[in-house]
């Protein structure tokens, strides 16, 4: 993952996460002693509640200071190739070293730095193994779930909405699926594509409020008619001299076309 996630949250998630780092280090080696830790801090005049609270402490404030540090740097720098991951597991290594110095102030003469390093990257980084997986977990469904957010959203502003007049969304449609819109009194018949099928839908509004529409789809073309150019093969004229614009769709019927319309309508084809 990606820092995209990271660099659009606060600090306090940030914060939250370290509280819960040293929270789970503390309890999970209670419950559990992993690789045998308990019998590992018998050293020292203190005892082994005494060192995993000071383990837990070190856990925490060395969260704090990496979190920190990688708030900061997502918000002065382009960081787009900075994965959380590679981060969590730099931070774990960087834990294990401040633990090794604690483990090495009080195991003294028994083992140098090195000796007690190995042990100690262990003990943190598979115990910590668990939280870190699922805060990367958590932050890859929540970057998939936004990159779907903005594609529907992407994809819903690409079609055109209709309203009624109150303002309500009552249809939304790909602009290339729209054929034309009549007016009958105080409604509005929208003719469009739904899987190949000519549907309609009767729409409580005005013809004048249509014309906010984007006029490379629904073009006027008559007092009561909007078409979609997209959809017109040819204007043609009757006997009459009436001009009629002929749909690219079986069985639809022609749209009529006034003469005041007819130079824009011819344009656009």
């Amino acid at each position: 993952m990606k820092s995209g996630f990271l660099k659009k949250i606060g600090f306090l998630p940030h914060f939250a996460c370290s509280l819960a780092l040293a929270a789970f280090f503390l309890g999970f080696t209670l419950l559990y002693n992993p690789f045998g830790i308990k019998a590992y801090y018998t050293f020292g005049e203190f005892n082994f509640g005494f060192h995993l609270v000071m383990l837990s402490c070190i856990v925490l404030v060395c969260a704090l200071i990496s979190r920190l540090i990688l708030y900061v740097l997502l918000r002065r720098r382009d960081a787009e190739g900075l994965h959380d991951a590679v981060w969590c597991l730099a931070e774990a290594v960087v834990i294990s070293f401040f633990v090794a110095l604690y483990t090495l102030l009080f195991k003294g003469d028994e083992g140098g730095y090195f000796d007690v390093l190995g042990d100690c990257f262990k003990f943190v980084t598979c115990t910590l193994f668990y939280p870190y997986a699922f805060i990367y977990m958590i932050g890859l469904v929540k970057t998939k779930n936004e990159e779907l957010e903005r594609k529907e959203k992407a994809s819903d502003n690409s079609l055109i909405k209709f309203y009624d007049e109150h303002k309500r969304l009552k249809l939304s449609v790909a602009p290339s699926a729209i054929l034309y819109v009549k007016s009958e009194f105080n409604y509005v018949k929208i003719h469009y594509l739904d899987a190949g099928k000519v549907k309609k839908y009767m729409l409580r509004t005005s013809m004048k409020s249509l014309a906010e529409i984007d006029s490379k789809c629904l073009v006027r073309c008559q007092r009561s008619y909007f078409v979609n150019p997209e959809h017109v093969t040819v204007l043609r004229k009757d006997a009459e001299g009436f001009i009629y614009a002929e749909m690219n769709i079986p069985d639809v019927p022609a749209v009529p076309v006034s003469k005041q319309y007819y130079a824009t309508l011819a344009a656009l084809l």
